[in-house]
C-alpha cells in the first residue's frame, strides 16, 4: 500500500517537473528550471513507474502510470490559467 501511494506522488511529483520544463508552462515565471526540471520528472516518472510494477501487474501498471500523468498534464495548465485569472481580476 505505501508503495503505491509513493508511486502516486511520483506520477504528481514528475509530471509537474515535467510541464515546468515545457517551453509554454504558466507555472513558474521565467523558466529558468526547464533543464532540471525535465532530468527531475523523466526521473520520479521512471520510480513510480517501478514502484507500480511492484504493487500491480505489467499492463496494469503502465495504464495507471500513463492515466495518472496525462490527468496530471489535462489539470495542471488549466488550474494555473484560472489561478492567474481570478488573481488577475480580483485586482
Amino acid at each position: 500500500m505505501i508503495a503505491a501511494w509513493c508511486a502516486a506522488f511520483a506520477i504528481i511529483g514528475g509530471a509537474l517537473c515535467l510541464y515546468v520544463g515545457t517551453p509554454h508552462q504558466a507555472l513558474i515565471a521565467g523558466g529558468g528550471a526547464r533543464r532540471s526540471g525535465r532530468i527531475a520528472g523523466i526521473v520520479l516518472l521512471a520510480v513510480a513507474l517501478a514502484l507500480l510494477m511492484t504493487v500491480q501487474g505489467p499492463a496494469t501498471a503502465v495504464f495507471t502510470w500513463m492515466t495518472g500523468a496525462m490527468l496530471v498534464w489535462s489539470i495542471v495548465p488549466v488550474a494555473v490559467r484560472w489561478w492567474r485569472f481570478r488573481r488577475e481580476a480580483a485586482r
